[in-house]
């Protein structure tokens, strides 16, 4: 077992919660204290908190932005983070940008958005605390390269050669936990981001179908609400399902699977999908070659190279403009060609649209976590296959992706 999975086990986590409302702090505590972890003290404004934080000094801190003292909740966490190193998540309803900017700067170990379920509570104080671990370890490893490096002077010439490749590989295996920190970190916040908009509707129709069903209120009032909430479980398992889709690919846990499949039979399905589903507000017009017949491939993957390539299509173009599917059989291969007359991309844009979390600056209004490229591109490298993008600013844009037809 890990270092750090042993000291999880050992010693229940210490929690100072800083919250200025009382009905937020009580339910915070009693949630803290419910999931088994300690306890420290709730404090009720940023000057107590610095204090408690000292004499304290607990594993953890979740800080309210907007809390009275002489600083705010920003502030405090600023101080806390430089006297005493104590891992601050910051648990607010401040969404602003300029907010979350200032927030960044104190380096946190998450931003998370209330209304808070105690699910994500338990995530986020686990993600933090084990990523404070990591930065520990890093640290008191840099410390160990230091003194290694200092001593090298002292070492005879034969052995520099054999100390430098072991230094190289400490800085790897440094790099790569540095980099599995961020991706942590990124997935902790578009979550606590994007799981705030269904969880809202999920807990508004269930109060609207309570005072529905105390009034007896017609069934069809009632079964609108039940529909908001179906379709919100839907998204958050959309979401859960990228996270876990995009953690497979970078681990290398993913395990392609190719199976014969029946190519017409199911593009034909996979278009009146699209039709009576997410194409339904658009003009769609598919173009498949016929009698394709049967080959090998992972149809999960697949399907989501094709569904998200549209997707994308019809989230970055109008309603009622024309989208197009064009499936064509090409010797040893296959193309597939999304066109659409959006929004287009830039250069910029176009350059990092693959990168895991990006989003371009021009799309914050539009729903969206910036991982379905990233999975797409990783989809069709599994595949071995290739995609050529061409996008005009206000023209719209054209997806090509080549896959090999495997017997």
């Amino acid at each position: 077992m890990s270092q750090i999975g042993t000291q999880m086990q050992e010693s229940k986590i210490s929690i100072l919660i800083a919250e200025d409302d009382p009905l937020s702090g009580k339910m915070m505590t009693i949630t803290v204290r419910r999931l088994g972890y300690t306890f420290s003290g709730l404090a009720t404004n940023t000057d107590d908190c610095i204090q408690m934080a000292k004499d304290m000094h607990p594993d953890l801190i979740l800080m309210d932005i907007d809390m009275p003292g002489k600083q705010d909740g920003i502030g405090a966490a600023q101080i806390i983070t430089d006297r005493f190193e104590i891992p601050i998540i910051y648990v607010t309803a401040n969404a602003e940008d300029s907010v979350f900017a200032r927030a960044l700067k104190t380096a946190p170990y998450g931003y998370v958005l209330k209304p808070i379920s105690k699910e994500l509570i338990r995530t986020v104080i686990e993600m933090g605390h084990a990523r404070h671990l990591v930065d520990i370890q890093l640290k008191e490893k840099q410390v160990e390269l230091q003194k290694l490096n200092e001593g090298l002077e002292e070492k005879v010439a034969n052995r520099t050669l054999e100390l430098k490749e072991k230094n190289e590989q400490l800085e790897t295996s440094l790099q790569r936990e540095k980099e599995l920190n961020e991706f942590k970190s990124r997935i902790v916040t578009t979550i606590s981001h994007e799981f705030r908009t269904p969880l809202t509707t999920i807990m508004s129709s269930a109060e609207i179908m309570e005072r529905l069903l105390n009034k007896d209120q017609p069934k069809e009032k009632v079964y609108r609400h039940t529909d908001l909430v179906k379709q919100s479980v839907l998204e958050l398992t959309e979401l859960l399902n990228e996270v876990l889709l995009v953690e497979k690919f970078d681990s290398g846990a993913y395990v392609l699977t190719l199976m014969p499949l029946d190519f017409d039979a199911f593009f034909k399905d996979l278009v009146y999908k699209i039709e009576i589903g997410i194409g339904r507000s658009h003009q769609f017009i598919p173009r498949i070659s016929v009698d394709f017949g049967t080959y090998k491939t992972d149809k999960k993957l697949l399907a989501h190279i094709i569904n998200n390539l549209l997707s994308n299509a019809f989230k970055y173009s109008e309603r009622d403009s024309v989208v197009e599917l064009n499936i064509t059989k090409k010797e040893d291969q296959f193309e597939i060609e999304v066109i659409d007359h959006g929004m287009g991309m830039d250069e910029e844009t176009l350059s990092m649209i693959f990168d895991s979390f990006y989003r371009a600056k021009d799309v914050t209004n539009i729903e969206g976590t910036g991982m379905g490229l990233s999975i797409l591109n990783k989809s069709i490298t599994m595949l071995e296959g290739e995609i050529k993008v061409e996008s005009t600013p206000g023209k719209g844009s054209k997806f090509k992706v080549s896959l090999p037809l495997i017997a």
